[in-house]
């Protein structure tokens, strides 16, 4: 063979190397998309050469402490290594790290909404999990992309010292009554509530409504904890964007509040991504996995208080998603025309 002929090859050879390399960097491995009848016992075997996974996420500390205790029970072999942020600090965070090509995050933990705008970045990918073919279809992104593994649903809320049952709203016009002038709360980030119930009406219909609203003079009220509590204490009587969840607590704890389901009642989805270039891959899948458990993570989710979205998994109690109409945030239409909603919230609401 010709010397030309060698370099020719030698060339070749580090150029497929090369691409192949950054393939690998730019796509989703293998195990990740793999369907085999062998998949749970791969991604064990790789997942404790991985040792560990991170995941970034926005759920409290409590609730962080409790999943993971539960997971390293059942994969003692696997570390998890939580990221508590915002769901804000989350998208700052790791597309700054996704810019530097630092790759730490295996798991990205917050609202769908959040999680679209990654996938339209091109910074996670999809992923195979034989569970979800059992969650309603609403929870699960149709390129594979994520299944929520819990839901929050905003209802109105009510301090039952100041509002009675009898004279609570039942539907959304009720909010409009002359009576509750000066009594309403609003939460102040709570665009995609605004913007989903926009759409669902129509832009007549929910101008006229949001405007006619904005007219009771609600008070502005910052986190949704927050509006819970003012209205547990009796500061705020009702809310009508308060999460279902906070009340079912405040019950449990005692506190005199109660919740009614203005249909169609808006809900939002939290979901796990994988990230891009996951380090660990394996240990991931797993976790993602187990998240959406009927006997494991979908468990926890409601032993926390949260909304799980497995169907064969009720929330405590069980009217915390049962027996409603509900219409969940579109994460698509969200990441479209946000802009256009925060500007109408800011302008009607806020000024």
């Amino acid at each position: 063979m010709k010397l030309s002929a060698l370099w020719i090859l030698f060339f070749l050879g580090i150029g497929f190397g090369l691409m192949a390399t950054l393939a690998q960097a730019a796509g989703a491995p293998e195990i990740a998309i793999y369907r085999g009848a062998d998949r749970q016992a791969r991604l064990e075997k790789a997942a404790k050469a991985e040792g560990e996974f991170v995941w970034y996420t926005s759920v409290n500390a409590e609730d962080i402490q409790r999943v993971i205790e539960l997971f390293e029970k059942r994969y003692p072999f696997i570390k998890a290594k939580p990221v508590r942020l915002t769901s804000a600090r989350i998208v700052q965070r790791y597309t700054a790290e996704t810019q530097a090509a630092t790759f730490l995050a295996d798991i990205l933990d917050t609202s769908d909404s959040r999680i679209e705008f990654f996938r339209r970045k091109g910074m996670i990918q999809p992923y195979y999990t034989p569970l979800a073919e059992k969650f309603d279809k609403r929870f699960v992104q149709p390129q594979g992309y994520w299944v929520a593994n819990r839901v929050t649903m905003l209802v109105l809320g009510y301090n039952t010292r100041l509002v009675k049952a009898a004279d609570a709203p039942r539907r959304y016009e009720d909010l409009l009554d002359p009576k509750w002038k000066d009594q309403l709360a609003l939460e102040r980030e709570d665009t995609p509530w605004f913007m989903t119930l926009m759409e669902h009406w129509g832009e007549q219909k929910g101008k006229a409504f949001f405007q006619r609203l904005r007219a009771q003079n609600p008070k502005i009220r910052t986190g949704h904890t927050h509006l819970a509590q003012l209205i547990a204490a009796g500061e705020d009587p009702l809310s009508p964007n308060i999460h279902s969840q906070g009340m079912a607590t405040g019950q449990r704890r005692g506190a005199p509040v109660e919740w009614l389901n203005l249909e169609p009642v808006v809900s939002s989805s939290n979901v796990s991504a994988l990230a891009k270039n996951a380090p660990h891959p394996n240990a991931a899948l797993l976790f993602l996995d187990f998240i959406l458990s009927k006997e494991t993570g979908q468990r926890v989710i409601r032993d926390v208080n949260r909304i799980p979205t497995h169907p064969e998994v009720l929330p405590n109690p069980p009217r915390l998603r049962e027996g409603f109409e509900f219409i969940n945030i579109d994460p698509v239409k969200y990441n479209d025309k946000i802009e256009h909603y925060a500007k109408l919230w800011h302008e009607w609401f806020l000024q």
